[in-house]
């Protein structure tokens, strides 16, 4: 979660109002416009009113409630340049609002502006919306069934309907029967990603943005081949203005498009790219990758939750990923992106005094207050009685009546090994994760062993987030082993994708005859193995 502090235009709100926001994003030329959605679902704005997006004649620091959002269960607002607004709800609902001038609200005409929220009809009539994009004047939604819908302006193919006419009401893009998962969009491009990890791209290409080879305006989508040649399976993407930007199930990131400020990255001289190239390799495996069709920046999260940045920052050309300080990505479009603006529906930390959580991280290990040490490969933690019995069922009836063969004050765990116990004791003190990939498989094996549900499917999320080559393997025979499901599921369908590097990796060979088994069985009734 964002820091509320870091955003310019959220710092003269009332605290009041601001502990009660639960999310927002952040618009505009500079960075000077928001839409807020509180935790008792409702909608305020505030900002320099560019269209008369308010609703009201002037702009306003103070917010201004959107009556016609409130109790919409809205679930995320997208912007463009002008801008033009679009809000979707829970139920799937599409709304608009703002700059009209080129039909980009698909409300049916290209009046100059619509100062309150519409309703999007048309093609969307009927359809259960679950993702929205923007770019700089058109608009996206994609549907429960994966079928993807454009309007807006269309001057260089953007909406991807095989012309160049505007449309002012949702047009659906010629994607070949394809099934999208995600729509990403640029100032006048857009990307979109199928089920099966193919990216395809159309629209203004003068940049290579599009990916095909060329710098041809392409008006109807085409598959970025580069990516389906290299057997890449493509699991997130984003877009710049005028950049593009893929992530890999396996981490890694592929960049193509404009590099004038070097947010291509990977110190390639400035020089646009017409086709895909893997970058930032020296970062380790990222999980996450963020732009937005306002800025020229890149950022990206590493899989031990490092963020890193390039392009162009705060005014400055930097061509090699630079390492922030920052908990996560959206600080660092608060701090250093051109203008400052939010990539996504961004939730912000509650201001707040020193915690009961701050108090339990002290106490661990702290042997001035302990009544009790656990024993770990000849290593001290030093522990609380009535917090181990309060906090987990298998310490308190350990330290019962049940622990015949202990000494009183000191506990000995001789069935996993040390940074297993020190990050479950670190869980149950504070709740929080914190393993090292290489311990968080026994992480799971001692949350199972232990029956603490919410510990095991934190530590599935978090192995899920690290898949690879050289791990699926050992990750899949793991969620076979500790029956977790959803880490079984992503690791089967990691081995369908990269079947033949799994099966040459050291940790296939290793696998013991079950999991093997299950594994082939699995994937031969997947058809995997037909000619």
């Amino acid at each position: 979660m964002s820091d509320i502090k870091r955003w310019t235009i959220l710092s003269l709100l009332e605290p009041g109002f601001v502990e009660n926001i639960k999310e927002c994003v952040v618009f505009g030329s500079a960075g000077c416009e928001a839409l807020i959605h509180t935790k008792d679902d409702e909608v305020y704005g505030l900002g320099t009113n560019y269209c008369c997006w308010l609703g009201v004649p002037s702009s306003s620091f103070e917010p201004i409630k959107i009556d016609l959002l409130c109790g919409k269960r809205i679930r995320k607002f997208g912007y463009g340049s002008g801008p033009h607004l679009l809000a979707l709800s829970e139920i799937g609902e599409v709304f608009a609002w703002g700059h009209n001038s080129f039909g980009q609200l698909g409300l049916g005409h290209n009046n100059q502006h619509c100062p309150t929220p519409v309703l999007v009809t048309g093609l969307l009539t009927g359809q259960k919306a679950i993702h929205i994009a923007c770019g700089g004047h058109h608009s996206a939604a994609l549907s429960d069934r994966g079928e993807l819908f454009c309007w807006g302006l269309n001057s260089s193919g953007q909406l991807g309907i095989g012309s160049t006419i505007n449309q002012d009401t949702p047009r659906q893009s010629n994607l070949h029967h394809r099934v999208i998962k995600d729509v990403a969009c640029g100032h006048n491009f857009t990307l979109a990603l199928t089920e099966n990890g193919e990216v395809f791209a159309w629209g203004y290409n003068e940049n290579g943005q599009v990916g095909c080879g060329n710098v041809s305006t392409q008006v109807s989508p085409v598959l970025v081949e580069t990516l389906s040649i290299s057997n890449t399976v493509i699991s997130q993407i984003a877009c710049g203005y005028a950049h593009s930007l893929a992530l890999c199930d396996e981490g890694r990131l592929w960049v193509w498009g404009s590099n004038g400020c070097g947010q291509l990255g990977g110190n390639l001289m400035r020089k646009n790219l017409t086709e895909p190239v893997h970058t930032a390799k020296d970062i380790d495996r990222v999980v996450e990758v963020a732009a937005t069709h306002l800025c020229n920046i890149t950022v990206v999260a590493n899989k031990k939750g490092k963020v890193f940045m390039w392009g162009n920052v705060r005014g400055q050309s930097i061509t090699s990923p630079v390492e922030t300080r920052f908990p996560c990505v959206d600080d660092a479009f608060a701090c250093f992106a051109s203008p400052a603006v939010t990539f996504r529906m961004t939730r912000f930390e509650n201001p707040r005094q020193p915690s009961l959580i701050d108090a339990m991280r002290v106490a661990l290990d702290d042997p001035s207050s302990s009544d009790i040490r656990i024993v770990v490969e000849g290593h001290v933690i030093y522990a609380h009685k009535a917090i181990l019995k309060l906090r987990c069922p298998y310490f308190k009836s350990r330290l019962g009546e049940l622990w015949s063969e202990g000494s009183g004050n000191q506990i000995e765990i001789s069935d996993f090994s040390y940074n297993t116990v020190r990050a479950f004791m670190h869980w149950v003190y504070t709740d929080e994760l914190v393993v090292d990939p290489d311990d968080a498989i026994g992480l799971l094996e001692l949350a199972t062993c232990y029956l603490e549900t919410s510990l095991k499917v934190r530590c599935e999320t978090f192995l899920r987030k690290g898949i690879c080559v050289e791990n699926a393997a050992a990750l899949y025979a793991a969620g076979l082993q500790f029956d977790a499901p959803e880490l079984e599921d992503s690791c089967y369908r990691f081995c369908i994708d990269h079947m033949a590097a799994v099966t040459q990796s050291e940790n296939f060979r290793k696998l013991d005859a079950l999991a093997m088994r299950h594994l082939i069985c699995r994937a031969a009734k997947a058809g995997i193995f037909k000619k």
